[in-house]
């Protein structure tokens, strides 16, 4: 490809990408209910993190105390419990993440087709289908060899290994909602019918995962204000768990923000593909 025929072709992709995410912005301004589960999302992490850190830490602490696992003989205490620590708030941060982003866009796809919807519409079906969008919100890690996998065919096609690469890439559980929500097939079948609806506009779904990423790793930083300024405000040991557990609240509740607001931008795209 020329360099004229390049720089063309990525300005219609983030073109495209920028139209999607008006159009998103749009829905949520028609549908300000929408805006509930990024903060009932919050919410639920506020008010679940007490118990949540006190089951982890609990738990991780006796296992490393009464066995003798750790990464290495040498691991202090401390460190192993940390990474379990990390380890379970990112398995649990991502199921609550799941949950929210198919509500999200099952209440978007039905505001896209002109339907009315009830408050919670979204949450309602997620409790429908729990069972199932917890097993996808489960390997959601996974979705990109999942991806690959599903389209091994196109390897052997000419540009086959830059789009199952890209599209790959851009697969994410705001892709698979509403399948997972409206079809019954297992989970190869559902990365592949996802795939196939969004198509080509892999490209466009790829800008807007890079525009929220970009976004979730400013919020990162923020997220360590906390850790900063912690000695302003406590002294001693008081000081670093309160700066780390803030520190942790703030970065779990910016991630599942970002990630349920770009479910909206996502679920706008895949329902203008599966138009065509």
């Amino acid at each position: 490809m020329s360099p004229v025929k390049l720089v063309r072709s990525s300005d219609n992709v983030f073109s495209g990408a920028f139209t999607i995410i008006r159009q998103g912005f749009k829905a949520i301004n028609k549908d300000p209910q929408i805006m509930i589960y990024p903060y009932l999302a919050v919410l639920i992490i506020l008010i679940t993190f007490p118990l949540i850190n006190s089951l982890a830490y609990g738990i991780w602490d006796k296992a490393t105390y009464y066995t003798h696992f750790s990464i290495t003989d040498e691991t202090p205490q401390r460190l192993r419990i940390l990474l379990g620590l990390v380890t379970f708030y990112v398995f649990y941060t991502g199921l609550i993440t799941a949950y929210f982003t198919c509500a999200v866009s099952a209440s978007v796809i039905e505001k896209l087709e002109g339907r009315p919807t009830t408050p919670l519409y979204g949450l309602r079906l997620v409790f429908r289908h729990f069972l199932r969008v917890t097993e996808f919100a489960v390997i959601a890690i996974f979705l990109f060899p999942l991806g690959i996998i599903a389209q091994y065919k196109k390897l052997g096609k000419p540009k086959g290994v830059v789009e199952v690469l890209g599209s790959s890439l851009s697969l994410q559980i705001a892709q698979l909602a509403p399948a997972i929500l409206s079809e019954n097939k297992n989970i190869m079948g559902t990365v592949r019918h996802s795939m196939d609806t969004l198509g080509k506009a892999w490209h466009e779904n790829l800008v807007i995962k890079l525009i929220m990423y970009a976004v979730l790793f400013g919020l990162a930083f923020l997220s360590f204000l906390p850790k900063l300024v912690e000695h302003y405000w406590f002294d001693g040991n008081t000081s670093h768990a309160a700066g780390w557990a803030a520190a942790a609240l703030l970065g779990a509740s910016s991630y599942v923000v970002v990630k349920v607001i770009g479910t909206v931008f996502t679920t706008t795209l895949y329902h203008k593909s599966s138009e065509h």
